[in-house]
């Protein structure tokens, strides 16, 4: 075999692995390309989920709330509950009451509604099967759906030592503040001050110079007394005797 030969099939080989390379590399770039942007879609898209909990002053009630948890707003939001949420309120009005937010025009990114729909006791044992649905345009055809099993059963024997919500214990002190003072304003009620008047200053200065007095008087006393002890002659000590005897 000669040297042509030799150069053209390792020419040859050469081209055939270079293909299989680029073949190689197209394929992996087009699913990397596929991936990110799945990846964008699926971080760039809204996620609507409606949930029961207890309500935030009290865990005797409860509350409906739906959110939007993805990063894009939602448009004709819809929700159904199977078996259909009951309102359990207490007034004369609770049959006439329906379930809120069933349709909704707009829910933004990380935006929540609430809304209170009575006692929560009757809800403890029921489980349902929610469905929330809602555009990414509001001129999209194709609706995003999302379904799932909600059981109240996550919260039965749940308890909280004072309040579950901070805020909710400082709003509750404040009322208590407002109650209170409510009677302070309208007299019913007095209030024990301790005002520092012009007569307690008054008292202050008088009791100030009464101290001045009589500190004056005793270091005149003391200066009297020191002079009279000073011009009293002494008595002569007992070696000064003995001298003058001698």
């Amino acid at each position: 075999m000669d040297a042509a030969t030799v150069s053209t099939i390792a020419a040859a080989i050469g081209a055939a692995v270079t293909a299989v390379a680029t073949i190689a590399l197209w394929r992996v770039t087009a699913v990397l390309a596929k991936e990110t942007t799945r990846m964008a879609d699926a971080t760039g898209q809204p996620q609507i989920v409606a949930t029961l909990r207890p309500n935030r002053w009290t865990m005797m009630y409860a509350d409906l709330t739906i959110s939007n948890s993805g990063n894009a707003s939602a448009f004709a939001v819809r929700m159904e509950f199977d078996p259909p949420l009951i309102i359990n309120d207490e007034g004369s009005n609770s049959e006439n009451r329906v379930m809120p937010f069933q349709e909704l025009s707009i829910l933004r990114p990380g935006e929540s509604l609430s809304s209170d729909i009575g006692r929560s006791f009757p809800l403890l044992e029921k489980s349902y099967w929610v469905t929330t649905s809602w555009l990414r345009h509001p001129q999209a055809l194709e609706r995003e759906s999302l379904s799932y099993t909600l059981s109240m059963a996550d919260s039965k024997d749940v308890a909280v030592l004072g309040a579950a919500d901070p805020l909710v214990q400082i709003a509750q002190e404040v009322k208590h503040i407002r109650e209170d003072w409510r009677y302070v304003a309208s007299g019913s009620r007095k209030t024990k001050t301790d005002v520092y008047t012009s007569a307690d200053r008054m008292h202050e200065r008088r009791q100030h110079e009464r101290r001045r007095r009589a500190w004056n008087q005793e270091a005149e006393v003391q200066k009297l007394a020191d002079n009279i002890a000073a011009s009293v002659p002494t008595a002569p000590s007992d070696e000064s005797a003995q001298s003058s005897d001698s």
